[in-house]
């Protein structure tokens, strides 16, 4: 062990350790050897001549005794030359006389002074001699390590412990030459046979490192440190794994120790002390702590180091990096004067470089260092090649980074692997890339290497988000961000804007303002970067508030004259979205004077070329459209914009010449300059938006043949063979694209009733994102529990992996559930995805219409509120507080909420329905018609518009009308159902009811339940006995249906009156007495009431029919049927005052057009004396009705004498 352990130490330069280690087995001549041989290293050569002097005279050993005397001597300040000539003499001699054994160690002085040919030599004569000899083949072995033969050095090793199997030298050099997952089995199998020994465990501790066994690595340096509490090589071990994950904090106390001990144990050791400078400096991402810390390390070195090229490269190389570039130019021409200065040199014009620039003697200094480097294998001087020559500078990088991988892969993975790979340098490296396609690919390589190799490095994460952000790849994009906030820097503020703009990439603006809230709140001095008022303005733009995007966009501008600048190419953007704003906004001179600003800013850049195709976009704004023509026409077609300026010449073409021809031709001309499949995919786009889509099929199919594998293609080519009909064709397409399309291919199927095929198609792909699709499947084939339990195994497969998945796999569930009723589950569901996706609207809408459906009106209000609080334009939650205030019966506010909002849009027209319910309800229907006309000024088609207007005729009684208005809506896919359903209601007992019945197409379960509801109402409304029997039979059956047993109930009650069955009703109908209100089941719940309330009056309880016919009144104000009602009780009462103003009421809500009821008022007015009033209404139902006498004889006749007298 002690051998082994002296020649561990002495491998891994720490001479002082091995000293220590040879300290009690002095009578081992190769124990001598070492301890003498290290002493010298550590400038103690009297020592080192006193180690070896007892065995020159030992016959076995004299050769490597004296050799090793006169490499003492040769090592001391003043060499004694006497003493030399009478060392070499008695070489001499002694080689004449040399025993066999004598060859093994003098071959093991040679291979400790690194003669490693003359070594080989004479240990291949020693093993001829004595081939049974272990530790000759093991210092063979170690020979081929040195030489990076591991194979070789294997077999000797292999060899060695045949023959003598406790030969621990050779045990550690067979560890050291397997592979690293091998050797880990050795090793383990070593430290548990010597549990206290510390070098197999330095050893195991090295072994799981290269085996990126982060936490087990670190759990095996505590174990080192608990045996040996200043051990250094677990130390750098600790330091290193809280580096490279970014706990740069926890790093610094480690290194202060580390320092400390390192000092103690190994104080000539300024290798060791530089080895930590090196490796550290390239992988702390320029953290100012770490680099302070790092500088006691560097003056340590450089006491006892001054004299070494490497240290004071390294010195150098450490003050560039913190800026300090005096000291850096003294250390790298200290540097220079020594031997090798190609290396100092290039530190130096790296120092040039960042003081003043490419400047002219930059350029010089560059091309000097071209000529010196023979090689040209230096990656730094690759790297400023490139500067000079950017043609090349893409295989220059290229090379660059693939000698950093060359040079690390000569090494385990640990700190020297670290040193050569040379994170720090490969981030330069990603950065000198060229801003373009070719570009970007090369440098989301390099930097998922860095990423990769230091996870914790934030500017490499954010660097390669970025990256991934421009080639399109979200998916990576949010995992690398993740990987920042989770693991690295939750308030890192690049991260939170990143996330943002991500989402804004996707349409998902209301995420991306959820992510600048919460990285506000993270971090307050996001608000410092200009890039947060830049996001918060899109997302102001998206919402159509163009006067907070202006002043969000405006603030950029300014926070961007101070330290945290924005790039060029995001100054280009900035101006660009701030004019575009101020056009929207008519602000046209505004929009000029920032494009003018802008001109000034970017002049000389290519992102000139941005600001002239927005001034192109004001000149066609004011008219100048020829001259916007000509200003993208003078874009160059080598110029990165030259794709946009074509398109926004197209989009001129359509938008202000109404010229389809020339839209088609700028997209033609982009592909005439470059065929490539991304321009003719933008070509078959264009056709598609002026519907030629057999020609953008055309398109496609030759984007396809350049790049037939490409999934995505195929699948936009099977979409628009969808909108062609062609669906063989598109459904090919869609397995020509695998698992890309097997989602789009499986609705495909679905719509063209293969259930069966398409949960096929599904199956052959499983995945995770398949399952909302499945679902579908099972919903489609009518099994919802099971379409919910295929999304329950998808979350518990994804889990927070893919929030934004997760989120939507609940949401779904939740619609699943609440058609299954189990509203609380739905609930849950909804919760859980704002866990996932917190602040997704959609999400927050849908819980909020949950909460009012089961009457939880407080936590609508509440989510509606704090949705209101963060916009208070939010149509959805406006809708649903007016809707609140319907439900309550607060018809008033209810009234003010919805006009609100039209006043605003006045073609909301889920709004302008309710406001017209909402009128009739509060008995002022004539309200909504200004709002139905101020719409009808904007989109007087709209099958929106038909609808309101429809209930506005209906609930006026005016019924072809309302038919009419109905129609326009039939075939549209939002209000054609229900406005067939109105119509239906409208023409009920006419044939015309049972045509339109046949137009419903249910969706689900429940809409064919709502279609048996109205199929038996017709039913009941023929007054056929066999049709009554057959719709009372459907009743009893939906009774049991929470959705529809208010209706059922209704229904019920009219078929038993129809078979004159009116006690069996009215029994029926009492269990309605006491339901709840809903808007829902609002009119069937009513009409329940006025039947049982007709019922109660039959049977002269007048009480209880007063009460339920209050109570419809106070939810529905223009109910003429319950005033008539109230009106036939106060009559029976004989309170003919009482019973006038009803019949009044309900005559006036009846539009004065029912005789019966006119019938009823007069006379009413006559028994209460009002004799003129029974005369005028006498007079109003006979200018109607002319044919009705019966109210002329029994009435106008009495009333008139009365009058007279």
């Amino acid at each position: 062990m002690e051998l082994m352990n002296a020649h561990y130490y002495f491998r891994e330069k720490c001479y002082e350790a091995a000293i220590k280690e040879c300290s009690s087995n002095v009578g081992d001549p190769m124990i001598a050897l070492l301890k003498s041989f290290c002493l010298v290293l550590v400038d103690r050569v009297n020592e080192a001549l006193e180690a070896v002097r007892p065995f020159i005279s030992h016959p076995k050993s004299s050769v490597a005794a004296l050799l090793m005397s006169i490499y003492a001597h040769n090592h001391c300040q003043v060499v004694d030359r006497e003493a030399l000539r009478d060392l070499d003499s008695s070489l001499r001699n002694a080689k004449q006389n040399a025993e066999t054994t004598d060859l093994f160690y003098e071959g093991f002085y040679h291979y400790l002074a690194r003669n490693h040919g003359k070594a080989q030599s004479i240990l291949d004569e020693s093993l001829t001699k004595d081939p049974s000899s272990s530790k000759t083949l093991a210092l063979l072995g170690w020979l081929q390590v040195d030489a990076k033969k591991q194979r070789a050095a294997l077999r000797q090793f292999t060899s060695a412990l045949q023959l003598d199997k406790n030969n621990m030298d050779a045990l550690m050099g067979e560890i050291y030459s397997l592979g690293p997952v091998e050797a880990l089995g050795k090793v383990n199998a070593l430290v548990v046979k010597q549990p206290k020994a510390v070098v197999p465990l330095i050893e195991k501790m090295k072994l799981q490192l290269a085996n990126r066994q982060w936490d087990n690595a670190a759990d095996t340096a505590l174990r080192t440190l608990g045996l040996q509490a200043d051990n250094i090589s677990a130390q750098e071990v600790r330091a290193l794994k809280f580096l490279v994950f970014g706990k740069y904090d926890e790093v610094l106390p480690i290194l202060r120790k580390l320092l400390s001990d390192m000092t103690k144990q190994e104080p000539k050791a300024y290798w060791k002390t530089m080895r930590v400078v090196s490796a550290f400096s390239r992988c702390c991402g320029n953290n100012s702590s770490v680099l302070s810390e790092l500088e006691n390390f560097v003056k340590r070195a450089m006491k006892t180091g001054a004299h070494s090229l490497d240290v004071l490269l390294e010195a150098g190389h450490y003050y560039f990096l913190t800026g300090r570039w005096l000291d850096a130019e003294n250390a790298y021409k200290e540097a220079a004067k020594m031997d090798d200065a190609s290396l100092a040199f290039c530190g130096l014009t790296q120092v040039g470089l960042a003081q003043s620039g490419l400047s002219n003697e930059v350029r010089e200094q560059i091309e000097f260092l071209i000529d010196l480097d023979e090689k040209k294998e230096n990656p730094e001087l690759l790297m400023l090649r490139g500067l000079l020559n950017p043609a090349e500078s893409i295989e220059l990088l290229d090379k660059a980074v693939s000698i950093l991988q060359s040079r690390s892969t000569q090494y385990k993975f640990g700190i020297d692997y670290l040193i050569h790979l040379d994170p720090e340098l490969l981030i330069k490296i990603a950065h000198s890339y060229p801003e373009n396609k070719m570009g970007e690919k090369r440098k989301l390589r390099t930097l998922n290497l860095v990423v990769e190799t230091c996870p914790g490095l934030v500017e490499a994460n954010i660097e390669l988000a970025k990256v991934q952000l421009s080639v399109g790849d979200f998916s990576e994009a949010t995992s690398t961000l993740n990987n920042i906030l989770d693991n690295i820097d939750g308030s890192n503020p690049h991260a939170h804007l990143l996330f943002a703009n991500l989402h804004i990439q996707k349409n998902d603006f209301e995420q991306a303002a959820a992510t600048l809230e919460h990285g506000l709140s993270n971090n307050l001095q996001i608000r410092e970067y200009p890039a947060y008022h830049m996001l918060s303005g899109l997302v102001a733009k998206h919402r159509g508030n163009d006067t907070l995007c202006i002043n969000s966009l405006k603030q950029a501008v300014t926070v961007s004259k101070g330290p945290n600048k924005l790039t060029k190419n995001e100054l280009g953007t900035l101006y660009a979205e701030l004019s575009a704003a101020h056009m929207r906004n008519k602000e046209l001179a505004q929009a000029a004077e920032d494009l003018k600003e802008a001109r000034e800013l970017l002049k000389g850049t290519e992102q000139e070329f941005t600001v002239t195709i927005a001034t192109a976009q004001l000149c066609a704004m004011e008219g100048s459209v020829h001259k916007a023509l000509a200003l993208l026409s003078d874009i160059p077609k080598n110029s990165p914009n030259y794709v946009k300026a074509q398109i926004q010449k197209a989009d001129i073409y359509l938008t202000y010449l109404k010229d389809g021809h020339g839209f088609a031709t700028s997209y033609k001309k982009l592909v005439e300059h470059d065929p490539s499949p991304e321009h003719l995919l933008l070509l078959g786009d264009a056709y598609m938006a002026i519907q030629e889509p057999e020609l953008a099929v055309q398109s496609y199919e030759k984007a396809m043949q350049s790049n037939s594998g490409n999934t995505k293609l195929n699948c936009k080519l099977a979409r628009v063979l969808v909108k062609c009909h062609q669906y063989h064709k598109a459904i090919k397409c869609y397995k020509n694209s695998g698992e890309e399309g097997s989602v789009e291919l499986a609705e495909l199927l679905l719509k063209l009733g293969q259930p069966d095929k398409a949960e096929q198609v599904l199956t052959e792909y499983p995945s995770t994102k398949k399952a909302l699709t499945l679902a579908k499947v099972h919903e489609k084939s009518g099994d919802v529990k099971k379409a919910l339990r295929v999304l329950k195994d998808a979350l518990e497969e994804t889990g927070r992996s893919d929030l934004e998945w997760s989120a939507k796999i609940c949401q779904q569930m939740a619609i699943y559930s609440s058609q299954l009723r189990d509203h609380n589950t739905a609930i849950e569901h909804y919760k859980r995805a704002l866990t996932y996706h917190p602040g997704d609207t959609s999400v927050q809408i849908a819980l909020a219409k949950l909460y009012m459906e089961v009457n939880d009106w407080n936590g609508c209000e509440l989510l509606c509120k704090s949705l209101m609080a963060k916009d208070p334009h939010n149509e959805p939650a406006l809708l649903m507080v007016a809707d609140l205030a319907l439900r309550r019966v607060d018809l008033a506010s209810a009234m003010n909420h919805f006009t609100s909002l039209l006043d605003r849009r006045p073609n909301y027209w889920v709004a302008l329905a309710r406001l017209v319910e909402v009128s009739r309800r509060s008995a002022s229907l004539q309200r909504s018609l200004p709002y139905l006309e101020a719409a009808k000024s904007i989109e007087p088609n709209n099958p929106g518009l038909h609808y309101c207007y429809g209930l506005y005729h209906w609930y006026n009684g005016e019924m072809q009308a309302a038919v009419q208005s109905f129609n326009g809506a039939r075939g549209d896919a939002e209000w054609g159902s229900q406005a067939v359903h109105n119509m239906v209601e409208v023409c009920m007992g006419q044939s015309a009811a049972n045509k339109l019945l046949a137009e419903l197409k249910p969706q689900n379960q429940d809409e064919e339940s709502g279609l048996l509801l109205l199929t038996s109402f017709v039913r009941v409304a023929t007054h056929d006995r066999s049709e009554v029997e057959r719709a009372i039979i459907d009743f009893t059956t939906l009774a049991n249906n929470d959705t529809h047993r208010v209706g059922a109930t209704l229904g019920l009650g009219m078929g038993y009156m129809e078979q004159g069955q009116a006690a069996r009703a009215k029994a029926m109908l009492k269990r309605m007495a006491k339901h709840p209100w809903s808007l829902e089941e609002a009119d069937y719940l009513e009409r329940c009431w006025l039947l049982l309330g007709e019922l109660y009056i039959q049977a002269g309880s007048q009480q209880q029919a007063s009460d339920l016919l209050h109570r419809v009144i106070t939810h529905n104000q223009s109910s003429a049927k319950a005033y008539e009602l109230l009106g036939m009780i106060a009559e029976k009462e004989q309170s003919y005052i009482k019973a006038g103003q009803h019949y009044l009421q309900a005559w006036n809500l009846s539009g004065d057009s029912n005789p019966s009821l006119g019938y009823k008022l007069a006379y009413n007015q006559l028994k209460s004396k009002r004799y003129s009033e029974s005369v005028a209404t006498c007079q109003r139902v006979l200018s109607v009705y002319p044919d009705y006498p019966k109210i002329k004889k029994d009435i106008l006749d009495k009333a008139l004498p009365r009058l007279r007298s």
